[in-house]
């Protein structure tokens, strides 16, 4: 079975709406560049709080930085690219390293922070943004890492109901995360964009 996470929620109502659907992890960006940044939501730890157990609740970092304790135990998992300045986590946080591959170096260089994550996740290459661009990652080298690690491989970027069959196809990931492929705007969720990425996903792990 292949994992859903829907990440970028900025709304409880989006919470509601992908946890019927059927996800399994939703993302809540603590990035300041993003437009689905939520370190400046009044109801923060509420929006943290919707979420039903056995959803995973994941952190989601381009740089990460300690975002206090009341943060870290209203989460299950801190996602981030690399450390801004070194970060006590509590125990009981799953780390995910995100990963952005051009090259081969770049697969092996995933391959060494195997050590320090949980979990690889494998986003676009952005020269500027940390994540949530919109643009597809490179499967080819995905599937190498995939190939080639010894923890969970999440794929992420530029990942649509038209085009995430295809992707575990090719890759055949732990997980797939989508953001701006299940949105009508920055931080705004489209149910039926929603509906159909679950759906297909579960058709292609149904499929013989």
């Amino acid at each position: 079975m292949v994992r859903i996470k829907i990440c970028g929620i900025t709304r409880i109502e989006d919470i509601h709406a992908v946890v019927e659907g059927g996800a399994h992890a939703v993302g809540f960006v603590f990035e300041p560049s993003s437009p689905r940044y939520v370190g400046r939501c009044d109801n923060l730890f509420l929006l943290l709080e919707s979420v039903p157990p056995f959803v995973t609740r994941v952190a989601v970092f381009g740089k990460l930085v300690d975002a206090g304790d009341a943060v870290w135990q209203r989460v299950d998992a801190v996602q981030f690219v690399h450390e801004a300045e070194p970060v006590r986590l509590p125990l009981h946080l799953r780390r995910i390293r995100a990963v952005r591959l051009r090259d081969e170096e770049d697969v092996a260089h995933a391959l060494r922070l195997q050590a320090e994550a949980d979990a690889l996740l494998v986003d676009a290459h952005h020269p500027e943004k940390m994540g949530g661009t919109g643009e597809r990652a490179d499967w080819g080298l995905a599937h190498q890492l995939r190939e080639q690690a010894i923890k969970p491989l999440i794929l992420a970027g530029g990942l649509t109901a038209d085009n995430v069959r295809e992707a575990i196809a090719q890759v055949m990931p732990y997980a797939v995360d989508v953001s701006s492929g299940v949105e009508s705007a920055p931080g705004k969720k489209d149910y039926q964009k929603i509906k159909e990425f679950i759906a297909n996903v579960r058709q292609f792990a149904d499929s013989p």
